[in-house]
């Protein structure tokens, strides 16, 4: 059987409605943004709060669908946040970048865990392994490391086709 023949049930475990949880925010999300236009301190902080919002709304109701844009934006809001502070010199701007948003993509996958109904798929490890082997190329200063990784990905990526198209199983 599949998911599509048969959709999981729908559960609210936390403790606002799920249509009020989204609507709160969306509401939330938006004042954000809007803030954001108004202040250039609270602009650099704008993904950073929206993943936070996202993050209570998860936490609220275990609900995968928050954990993704989450995870995201919690990984480019940091970028922006360490790039804009100088935390690091401008040479590390494209690690920084790559390994924030891995980091992002490894969190959804994190939360996935600890959504209800748990969602174990290995996903968001994908995009965090590219980005972060990118992150680190950049990281090692050497300029063949990124050619390497882009063979790396060209490789994965054929084989699994193949893999894909040569499994004996009967599944469409």
């Amino acid at each position: 059987m599949t998911t599509a023949s048969h959709p999981r049930p729908r559960r609210v475990e936390g403790i606002v409605p799920e249509r009020r949880l989204l609507g709160t925010t969306l509401l939330v999300i938006g004042t954000i943004v809007a803030a954001g236009f108004v202040s250039d301190v609270v602009d650099q902080y704008t993904l950073l709060a929206i993943s936070a919002t996202l993050l209570v709304a998860f936490g609220l109701s275990r609900e995968y669908g928050f954990a993704v844009p989450a995870g995201i934006t919690g990984g480019l809001g940091t970028a922006i946040l360490f790039i804009s502070a100088g935390t690091f010199g401008p040479a590390a701007t494209a690690s920084v970048l790559f390994l924030s948003i891995a980091g992002g993509f490894t969190s959804v996958w994190l939360l996935g865990l600890l959504a209800a109904p748990q969602e174990r798929h290995p996903w968001p490890l994908v995009p965090a392994a590219i980005l972060g082997s990118i992150g680190l190329a950049f990281a090692s200063g050497q300029p063949g490391a990124l050619s390497w990784v882009q063979v790396a990905v060209a490789v994965v990526i054929i084989v699994a086709g193949a893999g894909m198209l040569l499994r004996h199983d009967h599944a469409a």
